[in-house]
This record gives C-alpha cells, sequence and structure tokens, in this order.
C-alpha cells in the first residue's frame, strides 16, 4: 500500500489495519472514525500492520488516547486484542503513543509477521468468534 489507510473488515471480527507511508489528516480521521465504529459495535481483534507507514503525528497520537478516554467501557469490552506488525523503530512510536496518555484497556503484543500476530489475536477469540473468521491475512 502506498498511501492512505485501509480498515480491512471482510474478516470481521479479525480486522486488518494497513497505513501507507503517504496518508492524510482526512484519512486518519476516517480511520478513527471506523475504528470507533467497530468499539461499539462488539468483539473484534485487531492486527496492525505498520510495515511501510511512518509513524502518526502527535495530533493522531492523542485522538487514539481520547478515542481510548471517550470509549474506555466499549473498548474493555468490545477489543479484544491488538496485535501490532512492524519494523521495530515504528511499532516502539506506535506503543508509546497508545500509552501516551493510559495503557491500552486491551492486550496488545508486538510481532514480526502477520501470520503470529493473527495467530495470537485469534487465541483471544472465543471459539464461535473464531469460527467466524475465514482464511488467512493478507
Amino acid at each position: 500500500m502506498a498511501c492512505g489507510i485501509e480498515l480491512d473488515r471482510s474478516r470481521y471480527p479479525l480486522v486488518v489495519m494497513r497505513a501507507g507511508e503517504e496518508y492524510t489528516q482526512d484519512d486518519w480521521e476516517a480511520l478513527m472514525s471506523g475504528m470507533i465504529q467497530l468499539i461499539v459495535k462488539g468483539p473484534f481483534g485487531l492486527i496492525n500492520d505498520t510495515r511501510g507507514s511512518r509513524m502518526p503525528n502527535a495530533m493522531q497520537r492523542r485522538s487514539v488516547a481520547q478515542m481510548y478516554v471517550d470509549y474506555e467501557r466499549q473498548t474493555r469490552a468490545h477489543m479484544l486484542a491488538s496485535g501490532i506488525v512492524g519494523n521495530s523503530s515504528l511499532v516502539n512510536g506506535i506503543l508509546t503513543a497508545l500509552n501516551w496518555m493510559k495503557p491500552p484497556p486491551h492486550p496488545i503484543k508486538v510481532f514480526s509477521s502477520i501470520t503470529d500476530a493473527e495467530r495470537w489475536v485469534l487465541q483471544h477469540f472465543s471459539r464461535d468468534l473464531r469460527g467466524q473468521t475465514t482464511g488467512p491475512c493478507v
């Protein structure tokens, strides 16, 4: 992905987020809106593929922290786990951003591959939820 941000719900309740190296503030706002919709809707797990992406700016990092504040109850109940895939410096930056105001209200772990992240996230799903996902992340 060269630009933009994709929030792939095709395997819901397993959701994959991918950001290109050149996303806009409008792309970010659409992502945040999509994340809020997911958090309100019901249980899901997230794979955040950061490979090839730049780190969110300060305003974008604050929006993630604010989402956790505004939707804490729903996030605790519905966001089962988040597996982050990417290079170490970017991933460390994202984790710092997520922990900026307060730690995320869900399990989070860093991986070097989509396969490992998917396996870990799915471990946090009930048997019924695991059965609703089909095919591997690509």
